[in-house]
């Protein structure tokens, strides 16, 4: 009991001595008002900081995103990454209670980063702010009409999308005139301006109990919660300023806490927001070790001044990594013992995680232009809040209390992982421990609540669920609690089975194709189950098919392209390659002389083929020949049938055949001696006879004469064939006892 009192009154200080202090909001924009210069166009003239080069994204945001534009920020706006941002809003309208009307816009009508934010698509909203006077404003329906007048002018003048109410300090009697306030501007914004949006901010911690969603629903579109000062610039312990878990032993305001709070009031989940902080405090401390009291008020420091470290504070040998709260602290005396507590790149991408696990719909960011010149946190949107994002094959799984701290009263959360590319998922439970009876985890083999649960769900009291795996590559879990009693929840690790990524591969039987004919393209691609065929010419029997027919009339160069995906991803190879087209071949032939005489003449054949590259004779008699233009001395008379079969190695084979009939010479011719050589000949021919030669006569393919001549019965006669074509040629001999003979001579 005395252990409970303490706690109870150590959080009442730390409420009360949080009321002295005004939000980073006010303070900041109090801050600058003191400068002289309350107008954005100053600072928008201002030189830039220079920034990386943002390449826009291929991704598409999922989530909200809505970046609150201080005045003073000035042009950092030229480093904004705008297609990740679905929200600008100016900041600020500053409400004179009294009568509704401004006591400055700060530059609304004329600021260049609203108009930048315009030129990019991106929603942009005037943020209304009301620090003190609530009872005043709250009394008068003049004052309250006037600025919702000014607002809808405003907004229409800029050609902008709505308003984003933040009146902070509410008192509890003020709660329903908040609410019908809110509702009476969201209804004339929507009506004065389709499709606008009207949102309102929401307390870290709603100490007062302000916000009665009862009566603001359905007419306000956004609430977004302040998820920052939880520790603030006047804590007397040092912690985060964000702390997504519990930090310590004793206060236990959280953004975890604060989500699950507002979702209980009755916030709808679609429309709840979670701002975030791009800021932390820096306090002198009396220790070095964390946690520890602070030894004066703190400074708030950006994530800029942090990430560029002109001070050299902020170093590697000086980071913390505060496990708990899930944030980043920097340890480091600098003549005094300080601390500085302030959520980095790991922490910012924990907290996107945790957006999407309870599904919310999305951030908010105080203050856009705090990460001037840095694209970390860009990165980290860009990765989790948009479709490019997939849950990871490894992981740890717990509850909404962190790894290490307490669940909470009151929640009701359903997530699923489904890792890209996973065809099942290993789950190792070390913790389980939940009220019994009261609290329960739901776990579902899929993607969603309809899938069928595991065995043993829900599982609650110390009822693990000890070692599992899905039969599908996703899994779904609710938790639930109820409002009172709450354990240290539970923690878990898993590992996804995957197939691997596919790799594309594909080759051509051949690059020779008859015309008529198809290339059956051979698909070697491993791990894929599906597939997307491309060329550059010609047809495909399916773009789609595992091994598709490719059908193409000409020779030419062409390239052809695969894709191959599946569940975990795609690859995708192209290849040129140089397609040669043939015609069908056609076998034309003929004897030059379709009756010969033995021994005395060879035959002798023509060849017209055409589309042919390779010959196949038979000659009936059991020979053959792969020649051109063959010739075939044949050692018995008869009728042969001599066949030639042409080819050109793709097209199919086509065949002719020649009937020649082979006579035999008496005694009286046979003796007759008759040399022709030499044959095939390059120059000359010579030809020797015992018979005298009474006439030749020398005839090409075609058979017409190129040469003849008639002799004295001579036995001797030389042919110059020097300027003949090469090929084959008949050689007819008339001797002087009237015999006649052919030959065959070959000219090289």
């Amino acid at each position: 009991m005395k252990n409970l009192l303490l706690l109870v009154m150590a959080l009442l200080s730390l409420h009360l001595f949080s009321q002295q202090y005004p939000s980073i909001h006010q303070q900041q924009l109090e801050e600058n008002n003191l400068s002289g210069e309350i107008e954005a166009g100053f600072y928008e003239n201002l030189p830039a900081k220079p920034a990386p080069t943002f390449e826009k994204v291929n991704c598409n945001l999922n989530k909200v995103v809505y970046g609150w534009h201080p005045y003073w920020v000035g042009s950092a706006y030229t480093n904004y990454q705008w297609d990740l941002l679905s929200h600008f809003s100016f900041f600020s309208y500053e409400v004179d209670a009294a009568t509704g009307n401004a006591n400055s816009t700060h530059g609304w009508a004329t600021s260049a980063a609203v108009t930048e934010a315009l030129t990019h698509d991106v929603k942009v909203t005037l943020c209304v702010t009301l620090f003190s006077n609530h009872t005043t404003f709250f009394a008068s329906p003049t004052s309250q009409q006037t600025l919702i007048t000014n607002l809808i002018n405003l907004v229409q003048s800029r050609g902008a999308h709505g308003v984003n109410i933040d009146f902070e300090g509410i008192p509890n009697s003020q709660k329903t005139n908040f609410a019908n306030f809110m509702v009476n501007l969201s209804n004339q914004m929507h009506t004065a301006i389709p499709n606008s949006e009207v949102s309102t901010v929401l307390y870290a911690v709603d100490w007062n109990d302000v916000f009665d969603f009862s009566i603001m629903e359905p007419a306000v579109d956004q609430y977004i919660v302040m998820g920052y000062a939880y520790y603030y610039n006047g804590s007397s312990t040092a912690g985060p300023c964000d702390p997504l878990y519990q930090f310590g032993n004793s206060y236990n305001y959280t953004l975890s806490r604060s989500t699950t709070y507002y979702l209980d009031k009755g916030c709808p989940r679609d429309k709840l927001v979670m701002g975030l902080p791009y800021y932390g405090y820096e306090w002198e401390t009396t220790l070095s070790t964390i946690p520890s009291p602070t030894a004066a008020n703190g400074v708030a420091k950006t994530y800029d001044q942090v990430k560029t470290n002109t001070s050299g504070n902020y170093s590697t040998a000086n980071h913390i990594w505060v496990n708990d709260a899930q944030t980043d602290a920097y340890s480091f005396n600098d003549g005094a013992q300080k601390q500085c507590f302030i959520t980095m790149e790991d922490g910012f991408a924990e907290r996107l995680k945790h957006i999407n696990r309870s599904g919310i719909a999305g951030i908010g960011i105080w203050a856009l232009g705090y990460d001037d010149g840095h694209n970390e946190l860009w990165d980290a949107i860009e990765e989790n809040l948009t479709d490019c994002y997939s849950d990871p094959c490894s992981g740890t799984i717990h509850d909404f209390g962190g790894p290490l701290k307490n669940y909470y009263n009151d929640e009701n959360y359903t997530w699923t992982i489904e890792p890209q590319g996973a065809t099942s998922i290993d789950v190792n439970f070390s913790a389980f421990n939940v009220e019994a009876n009261y609290d329960y985890l739901y776990i579902y083999d899929g993607n969603s609540t309809s899938a069928p649960q595991i065995a043993g769900s829900p599982f609650s009291g110390t009822n693990s669920p000890g070692q599992f795996s899905s039969s599908t590559g996703a899994l779904t879990f609710r938790f639930t609690s109820d409002g009172a009693t709450v354990t240290s929840g539970f923690l878990a690790t898993y590992q996804c089975g995957t197939i691997p990524e596919p790799i594309a591969g594909f080759s051509f039987p051949s690059n020779s194709i008859c015309l008529g004919d198809s290339i059956l393209l051979n698909n070697t691609s491993t791990d894929a189950d599906s597939y997307q065929w491309s060329i550059s010419g010609g047809g495909l029997s399916s773009a789609t098919a595992e091994n598709p027919y490719w059908f193409v009339n000409n020779s030419a160069q062409y390239t052809v392209q695969l894709i191959v995906s599946n569940i975990s991803g795609a690859d995708t190879l192209s290849q040129v390659v140089n397609l040669n087209v043939l015609q069908q071949p056609i076998a034309i032939a003929s004897a030059v002389e379709n009756e010969i005489t033995i021994p005395t003449q060879t035959a002798s054949f023509n060849n017209a083929s055409i589309n042919a590259t390779t010959y196949a004779w038979n000659f009936g008699d059991g020979t053959s020949s792969t020649d051109q233009f063959p010739t075939h001395d044949y050692s018995a008379p008869g009728v042969y049938d001599v066949e030639l079969i042409v080819s050109n190695g793709v097209c199919e084979n086509d065949t002719t055949t020649i009937q020649i009939t082979v006579g035999q010479l008496g005694l009286m011719e046979q003796s007759v001696d008759l040399q022709v050589y030499p044959n095939p000949a390059d120059e000359t021919v010579q030809i020797t006879s015992t018979n005298g030669i009474q006439k030749y006569v020398l005839l090409d393919q075609l058979g017409r004469q190129v040469a003849s001549r008639t002799t004295d019965h001579v036995n001797e006669v030389i042919i110059d064939v020097t300027n003949y074509a090469q090929g084959i040629y008949l050689l007819n001999l008339t001797f002087e006892n009237g015999d006649t003979v052919v030959r065959q001579v070959i000219k090289k």
